[in-house]
């Protein structure tokens, strides 16, 4: 009984060393500008390395953090003068993440924080032929910030697992709604978006089976000798 009793002992006291939780975290910084180029930025990650199945996964944590500048112009297209109440519009921004672009084992991440205007619009003189000035202008200027948070569902854990690198692309979506139908009136769009994408893996790391079996037999022998 005595020896059973030891063994217990040392099996509760080996536990915590079984297995130990980490948290790695990955910072990448991007630009947006729709006027260089209205396409998603590139990115690139570290994967997750299970070293030979001693590490587990068990989160995939991503949070953006975003600021941005948006101006636009409404111009009115019409010959005649429309007020507020004829033509109005909302604005949406959000980011889209993707990790694994194109592959298989694609992860996507919608609404990465995000934020809304509207609704927008003002009186507009007659269409006066010049374009983005004039009384049949108006022109509207944001500035703010905003921060997303998201964490990988089960079964996109496995696109963040490998060797090497992993690649990955970051949109900020601006979404616009029109009323139908409105006045024909033109929208002049200037937006730039900047921030950083920050990446974390948690996981547990596990002795290699031939370190468990050193312990285990360290757990006898120290049993043995008690019995002498």
């Amino acid at each position: 009984m005595r020896s059973k009793t030891a063994i217990a002992l040392t099996a509760a006291a080996l536990s915590p060393a079984l297995a130990s939780a980490q948290t790695i975290t990955q910072h990448q910084d991007y630009f947006f500008d729709v006027q260089n180029a209205n396409e998603p930025v590139p990115l690139t990650f570290s994967a997750f390395d299970t070293m030979g199945g001693t590490r587990t996964l068990t989160r995939v944590g991503l949070e953006v953090q975003s600021d941005f500048s948006l101006n636009v112009i409404a111009e009115n297209g019409e010959d005649y003068a429309i007020t507020a109440n004829d033509w109005w519009f909302d604005l949406e921004l959000s980011n889209t993440i993707t990790f694994n672009p194109d592959q298989t084992n694609q992860a996507s991440f919608f609404g990465m924080g995000g934020i809304a205007y509207g609704p927008l619009s003002a009186d507009l003189a007659p269409s006066d032929g010049v374009e983005q000035e004039g009384p049949d202008s108006q022109f509207f200027a944001f500035k703010d910030s905003y921060a997303g948070f998201r964490d990988a569902l089960p079964f996109q854990m496995s696109a963040f697992e490998g060797q090497g690198e992993i690649q990955a692309e970051i949109y900020p979506y601006l979404g616009i709604s029109l009323p139908p139908p409105p006045p024909f009136f033109d929208l002049w769009i200037n937006h730039s978006n900047f921030g950083t994408v920050t990446l974390t893996y948690e996981y547990t790391t596990v002795p290699a089976p031939a370190s468990l079996g050193l312990v285990s037999l360290a757990g006898l022998t120290a049993t043995r000798r008690r019995r002498r």
